[in-house]
């Protein structure tokens, strides 16, 4: 926790425009400044930032927020973190409120990164700058490395003997336990420690903030095993760490997709030959875990496979663990043999480009998959359906289940209503489909709240309209559900403040809402004043005629409600409430009439 006026301090400080230029490349237009947005790919500049409001939204995407919200999703930082970074940047030193057990926590996690950040210098000196690196040089050089590859990489190399790491660390006057935790060495007794790593070349593995979690290392003789990872730490999950990403994932945004194949050497191999947008899983099969981690850059993700009965099994798994984790996935086969390291050596850039641009969506190489293991008999039909079914059940998007039902049935001539039929649990018995509730988006932009943002937009743009809206003893019911929160958060921060600085109000909101609230500041900029008070007006009123329309409804079905059980004594209560709101709601249509001024 960081104190309230410090983060004010940092916020007010920052120029929002220097911070974002850092990442991207901004062009003043008018009053605002234009980019392309680093959230999607697009060709046609939609990313705007407002130096005077503290804002920036994307008109393409919809993201947007403040200075802390751009660097919360673009280098995918937690607010605090966010504060420190743009703090560090103007000079302003920053100290956090948290519990001193958090504190601790906090000091705990950042010595075991500088541990690992030690241990990678202590590796990759070895490499380039010791006598013992020399034999793994000649490792690279054999396998084709470059050594300006290598040294982006970090690459490192564990003699194959003695207690050089353990040196370093005592020498760096480091803490050995911490090394312990983190699977660099083990201890063998009280103060004796020995390496885990022996002649193996070193791939230190960075987080998507480059920083070191873990390391991978390859023999460089004929020990077993080929490949040993770090242990399982408070940094590192070998099921949630990618190899590369830290590399790739500018190149990854800029070109929307990315490629994930198996190994260290892949990724290095397709780096060098200028494929930059490769990723590795560290030995394991794709994850879930995986996939929601790349889905933050793109979603447009291509699982290269060997081109094997193995790879292609492989990839028939891959379609279930890409719908757990959210996306559909695509699959590109090698030929027989190939790996990516020894294909881009032998054919070239292009042919594996080649490959990866004719991938097909894994959705159809698995209902392919499937016809060719159980064949195309009723019994075998009756099985595809079942699995089908299953997986489909897995799909939280409504529009994808659709999707994907219709192009099974193309694929297999499986009626459409057997797949819609819900999947059978465990043990044969039947169930009812329980798919995942669809999440329900906070700010709308459809038609039916166009009052709500018309009204928000004047609340941001001109504080008269705050003090009128302030006195509406009704708001609070007519509004929806979804802008409610957000027009009460506004009140809230005008009390206190006695102003809305919607950069501010945007740190108390949610993600979604806060790109709302970037994106109505920025359509609000030019309401001519003198037109204010009459679109709030016009707005209030349609939020009433609205909420009685409503009411009106829900009155009609009680007095049926009343009629069916003959119980006129409610029936006549609620026939003279469905006349006022009638009366009220004529009243309202001939206040609009009269003002004809259209709701914006």
């Amino acid at each position: 926790m960081i104190a309230e006026g410090k983060i004010i301090e940092i916020r007010e400080r920052a120029s929002i425009v220097e911070v974002i230029s850092d990442h991207l490349t901004l062009k003043k237009m008018g009053r605002n400044y234009l980019g392309l947005c680093p959230f999607h790919a697009e060709k046609t500049p939609s990313f705007t930032v407002n130096e005077e409001k503290g804002i920036f939204h994307c008109f393409g995407c919809g993201v947007g927020g403040n200075v802390f919200h751009f660097l919360m999703q673009y280098e995918h930082l937690t607010f605090p973190e966010a504060v420190e970074q743009v703090g560090k940047r103007y000079g302003i030193t920053v100290e956090r409120l948290d519990r001193p057990a958090a504190r601790r926590d906090a000091e705990e996690i950042e010595s075991l990164y500088h541990v690992n950040e030690r241990a990678a210098a202590y590796f990759h000196e070895t490499l380039f700058g010791r006598p013992e690196g020399k034999r793994a040089l000649e490792y690279l050089k054999a396998r084709g490395v470059q050594e300006q590859v290598a040294r982006r990489f970090y690459l490192g190399y564990a003699p194959p003997a003695g207690q050089g790491l353990v040196a370093f660390l005592r020498k760096e006057g480091l803490s050995l336990k911490n090394a312990v935790r983190l699977g660099l060495i083990g201890e063998r007794g009280e103060q004796h420690y020995g390496e885990k790593f022996f002649d193996r070349l070193i791939f230190p593995i960075a987080n998507a903030g480059g920083k070191i979690v873990g390391f991978g290392g390859r023999v460089i003789g004929q020990g077993l095993p080929k490949y040993l990872n770090s242990a399982e730490s408070p940094l590192f999950r070998k099921g949630a760490s990618l190899y590369g990403l830290f590399r790739a994932k500018e190149a990854i945004r800029e070109l929307d997709r990315v490629v994930v194949v198996e190994g260290y050497l892949d990724v290095l191999a397709l780096s060098q030959f200028g494929l930059s947008y490769a990723v590795a899983t560290l030995g394991t099969a794709l994850t879930a875990d995986h996939v929601r981690i790349l889905g933050r850059y793109t979603k447009n993700i291509i699982a290269l496979f060997d081109g094997d009965e193995a790879g292609r099994k492989a990839a028939a798994r891959g379609f279930e663990i890409f719908v757990e984790g959210g996306l559909l996935g695509q699959a590109a086969f090698l030929p027989k043999g190939e790996d990516p390291d020894t294909f881009v050596r032998s054919e070239g850039k292009e042919a594996l480009e080649a490959i990866i641009e004719h991938a097909i969506p894994l959705a159809d190489y698995t209902f392919t998959w499937l016809e060719g293991q159980h064949g195309k008999s009723i019994e075998g039909k009756s099985r595809i359906a079942q699995e089908v079914r299953r997986l489909l059940a897995k799909v939280r998007n409504p529009f994808e289940v659709d999707l994907l039902i219709r192009r099974a049935v193309d694929f297999l001539g499986i009626r459409e209503e057997l797949l819609r039929l819900p999947a059978r649990p465990p043990g044969g018995q039947r169930g009812i489909a329980s798919p995942a509730a669809p999440s329900k988006p906070l700010l709308t932009q459809a038609r039916e709240d166009l009052a709500e943002r018309s009204l928000m937009t004047l609340m941001l743009r001109f504080p008269s309209v705050i003090e009128q809206v302030e006195r509406e003893g009704d708001l609070e019911r007519i509004v929806s559900s979804g802008w409610s929160e957000v027009i009460q958060k506004t009140l809230l921060e005008w009390k206190e403040r006695g102003k809305v600085d919607g950069a501010k109000l945007a740190e108390r909101l949610a993600p979604a809402q806060a790109s709302q609230i970037a994106a109505l500041m920025l359509e609000g900029q030019d309401i001519p004043e003198e037109d204010c008070v009459k679109m709030m007006a016009d707005c209030l009123s349609h939020l009433r005629r609205r909420f009685l329309r409503g009411l009106e409804r829900e009155l009609r079905q009680a007095i049926r409600a009343a009629e069916e059980k003959r119980d006129e004594k409610t029936k006549k209560e609620r026939m003279l409430e469905w006349q006022e709101v009638v009366r009220r709601e004529r009243q309202l249509e001939r206040q609009r009439l009269v003002s004809k001024t259209e709701i914006r």
